[in-house]
């Protein structure tokens, strides 16, 4: 690997770009970068720079709302990071994971990934406060999408709300409430819930509101 980090030929400079780019929703400009980045982390032996380039390339297929392809580079770095041990990085993959599954509306798959998210969430904790073996900026990017995905949400209810259209408001707010939950904005889905429930009784959406009561149970225990 080149040593010179003011030129794009290092791995870190390319991820950079990579983001800068994302940041804009220059997508194509940012997957050059992003794909570069993921050819020189498959030639080092860093373990830690290949998850990253696969993080990368997936939230920015996420971004695109490519949600099988970036589900494939998920699963592809959860191999890595479970073959070490990576408890940070198990939580993170698991909750994308789970939360891509419940766009595509696989909402029994996104549960079970849900249950294992929480479920590393203790183990997680423990390892940040050990040791900075896992440092956070190898899955930083999953919070800025999931982050950046709950503003277009909001965004979008406004302007249902504002159409009076329900259903629009309904499937964007439903949508959210897994966002809130592994965003660190937990507190805010009991009130969100709240509008939800009545509208999906309203509109007659038993599926969601099956998989409400399942998300509940799950966020209790």
């Amino acid at each position: 690997m080149r040593q010179n980090s003011e030129k794009p030929n290092d791995f870190k400079a390319l991820s950079q770009l990579g983001h800068d780019y994302q940041a804009k929703r220059q997508f194509q400009k940012a997957l050059v970068y992003s794909k570069q980045a993921y050819e020189l982390a498959k030639s080092t032996t860093s373990s830690d720079n290949l998850i990253v380039a696969l993080v990368n390339m997936g939230a920015l297929y996420w971004d695109m709302s490519q949600l099988r392809k970036a589900t494939n580079l998920f699963h592809e770095s959860l191999l890595i990071v479970e073959q070490i041990g990576d408890d940070v990085g198990r939580r993170m993959l698991y909750s994308i994971i789970g939360i891509s599954s419940w766009r595509k509306g696989e909402f029994i798959i996104a549960i079970e990934y849900f249950e294992k998210a929480l479920l590393a969430t203790s183990e997680a904790k423990v390892e940040q406060e050990r040791s900075q073996l896992v440092p956070p900026w190898k899955y930083e990017i999953l919070q800025v999408v999931m982050g950046r995905g709950i503003e277009i949400l909001k965004n979008r209810i406004h302007i249902a709300q504002n159409q009076n259209d329900l259903v629009r408001v309904l499937l964007p707010s439903f949508s959210m409430v897994p966002l809130m939950i592994f965003t660190g904005r937990k507190g805010e889905v009991p009130s969100l819930l709240k509008e939800i429930v009545p509208l999906a009784k309203e509109l007659k959406r038993n599926k969601i509101l099956e998989t409400i009561t399942a998300l509940e149970k799950i966020i209790k225990t």
